[in-house]
């Protein structure tokens, strides 16, 4: 499990906005060749916004503690490089074995943006991974080293 900061730009009872994609990101060892910042719903500073459910009574302009599954952003990454990769793949081979080597360009070009397609739509089915642990401009806990959700977070891992 990551843990992430971010900024809650918008918020009502049941969703808040977080601007996230911060220090994280920028300390991540393939920040240049990611992309994801630059793909999500940009926010201020080329931040990603994310939609997430308030669980925790998040307020405009509240410091807000995220919880990034690992295993659901290794799934995430697979399906949107892994489907285009393959429907690259599967269309180049379809247009040689159908039409010769002359249209192995095409092919992989329809295959790849229908992979583009698929991820798109199999994005929207997998679930988010990231929560909203707790608001970060709160006291911890009294007589703790690290406050109580991230013991809790860190013992899940």
């Amino acid at each position: 499990m990551i843990i992430e900061q971010g900024r809650v730009i918008a918020a009502n009872s049941q969703w808040a906005d977080v601007e996230a994609g911060g220090s994280g990101c920028a300390s991540c060892g393939t920040a240049s060749a990611c992309g994801v910042p630059k793909l999500g719903k940009a926010g201020l500073h080329g931040r990603m916004v994310l939609r997430l459910t308030n669980s925790v009574g998040a307020e405009t302009g509240d410091i807000v503690d995220l919880a990034v599954n690992s295993e659901s952003m290794t799934t995430a990454v697979g399906v949107a490089y892994g489907l285009p990769t393959v429907g690259m793949i599967v269309g180049m081979a379809l247009a040689h074995g159908l039409f010769g080597s002359s249209s192995e360009a095409l092919g992989a070009l329809l295959g790849a943006l229908s992979g583009f397609v698929a991820a798109r739509l199999a994005a929207a089915r997998i679930p988010s991974g990231v929560r909203i642990l707790a608001i970060a401009n709160t006291a911890p806990a009294p007589g703790s080293a690290l406050p109580i959700y991230f013991q809790a977070a860190l013992s899940k891992e």
